[in-house]
């Protein structure tokens, strides 16, 4: 998705959210978001809304806070595993438990610190109920069919807490081929390894990381053995917006599995606020595409334009 002028609000009121999570220092509130707006001035609006990825940084550059989400991403993790039992025997009683588990591991994209800049740790059972009780958008069986028929899935976690419900939807698809992508470095409560660790899933599946702290996926940021992974993959499933947000142009087929959180969001994939939609994204020159994709030729040209913006900040 390209950026659009009503994602920089929304952008600035995370900006000045996680900049008082760091810190208490309104000196330091204000330089960050002054900064942030200079930067957003000069925004590409034609390539997705990364400017989060420059917020977060800039963050934690500024305060010295490594990852400013450390506290909620646990408290997270810690409510729903304790939500975990109830869950499972709730989707394994269903009549369609995997229809359950996909339904379940989509709705708990709720549990995101970012967009729902309001949600409270404390606050997830309930919205998660809420959520779950939402329709489910997408062809369910063309889904389960193709995880079936790979050889090869690649998995993109989204949100920390989130990624526990994400096992149950992984258990229940019962292969030995799945490899789940956590994010390299801290991004709003994206998860990150340790997250994969509370979730049970290395003893279940192979976890790697994109070698890259960005919210979504920006494929000139991730290194080059997430990108070959990537490329090489039979069954993509990304799971959250931003993952739609910043791969739903990208040169293969992909699952994209999320909540519509904003109206934008909704708008460009065809459905409502409050949807859990699971969307298959067709390239449109897919049968055209170079066996090398210029993502894996190219060198990491977002990290190059996004240092060479902070030195000029002096950040």
């Amino acid at each position: 998705m390209k950026t659009t002028l009503d994602c920089i609000p929304c952008l600035m009121q995370q900006c000045l959210k996680v900049a008082r999570m760091a810190t208490a220092d309104p000196q330091a509130h204000e330089a960050i978001l002054r900064e942030t707006l200079r930067h957003a001035s000069q925004l590409d609006l034609s390539r997705p809304p990364m400017l989060g990825h420059w917020i977060y940084r800039q963050v934690r550059e500024r305060t010295a806070v490594a990852d400013p989400y450390l506290t909620v991403k646990r408290e997270s993790n810690r409510l729903a595993l304790a939500l975990y039992p109830e869950w499972k025997q709730r989707v394994l009683a269903s009549e369609n438990p995997q229809q359950a588990a996909v339904r379940l591991a989509i709705a708990a994209n709720i549990i995101d610190f970012g967009i729902n800049g309001n949600l409270r740790p404390e606050d997830i059972p309930a919205a998660l109920e809420h959520s779950f009780a939402s329709p489910l958008k997408g062809d369910f069986v063309d889904f389960i069919n193709a995880t079936t028929r790979a050889k090869d899935i690649l998995y993109l976690a989204d949100n920390a807490g989130e990624l526990i419900f994400d096992r149950l939807f992984i258990e229940l698809l019962d292969r030995d081929n799945i490899t789940v992508v956590v994010k390299g470095g801290p991004a709003i409560n994206d998860a990150l390894r340790e997250d994969a660790e509370a979730a049970g899933l290395p003893e279940r599946v192979e976890v790697i990381d994109n070698g890259t702290d960005g919210a979504g996926i920006v494929l000139d940021a991730c290194d080059a053995e997430f990108r070959r992974r990537f490329q090489q993959a039979d069954l993509v499933i990304a799971k959250g917006q931003a993952n739609y947000e910043t791969l739903d142009d990208a040169p293969r087929s992909i699952y994209f599995l999320f909540k519509v959180k904003c109206p934008l969001v909704g708008r460009h994939v065809g459905h409502e606020v409050g949807s859990l939609v699971l969307h298959r994204h067709h390239p449109l020159e897919e049968s055209s595409s170079p066996s090398t994709p210029d993502y894996l030729s190219r060198k990491d040209t977002f990290t190059t334009q996004l240092n060479s913006t902070n030195r000029k900040a002096n950040i």
